[in-house]
């Protein structure tokens, strides 16, 4: 890493925008150095193919040079750049008709790597890939409340910005999620599949 990339890797996102907006190229590299990582993360929730993963990060980070001007800095950059993509992802599902989610391939081997006990691992692996596959048979919407509220750890004004769902309407899409999951794990049996 170059000095000069180190200096932006230190500014807020904020001073980035500034720079960006004056005609500095690398400070929007340095944007989206940060913020990728999050990207894929939050489009993952909508398709697993790696090529439309990329394409979504990388269209939302055009959109949102194109658009930065008109950035008024009322929520967090990172959430205004997550709306984006979520926006994005949601119009390719639209017109591809994208329906698979993400394996638990990489967490699974994390999990291994991080934990000694095996059973342990075996047991969470288990137990992941058991939401995972409840998880897959919500409608996405339902399926990104729950992620971004319980274990992304959003607050509801976050999500509300994220997403462009009022107040009200994320309370009670994570009341019918948390319902229909539980109809999910118990009555399609997939939890006593599991247990029994």
């Amino acid at each position: 890493m170059t000095k000069t990339s180190n200096a932006y890797a230190q500014m807020t996102d904020e001073k980035l925008i500034q720079l960006i907006q004056a005609g500095h190229q690398r400070a929007f590299t340095a944007l989206v150095e940060r913020h990728e990582r999050l990207l894929r993360f939050v489009v993952r929730r909508y398709m697993t193919d790696p090529e439309a993963i990329s394409e979504v990060v990388q269209d939302t980070f055009m959109r949102a040079f194109r658009a930065l001007p008109g950035f008024r800095g009322e929520s967090k950059f990172s959430t205004w750049l997550s709306r984006i993509a979520v926006s994005i992802a949601i119009n390719r599902l639209r017109v591809r008709r994208y329906e698979a989610w993400d394996s638990l391939d990489s967490a699974a081997r994390h999990l291994q790597k991080t934990t000694g006990d095996s059973s342990q691992v075996l047991e969470k692996q288990e137990n992941s890939q058991l939401l995972q596959q409840a998880l897959r048979r919500l409608n996405p919407q339902d399926a990104t409340a729950l992620d971004l509220f319980y274990f992304r750890e959003q607050s509801i004004e976050e999500i509300g910005q994220i997403t462009g769902w009022t107040s009200s309407n994320i309370k009670s899409r994570l009341s019918r999620a948390r319902q229909r999951l539980h109809q999910v794990l118990v009555s399609d049996s997939l939890y006593a599949e599991h247990y029994s």
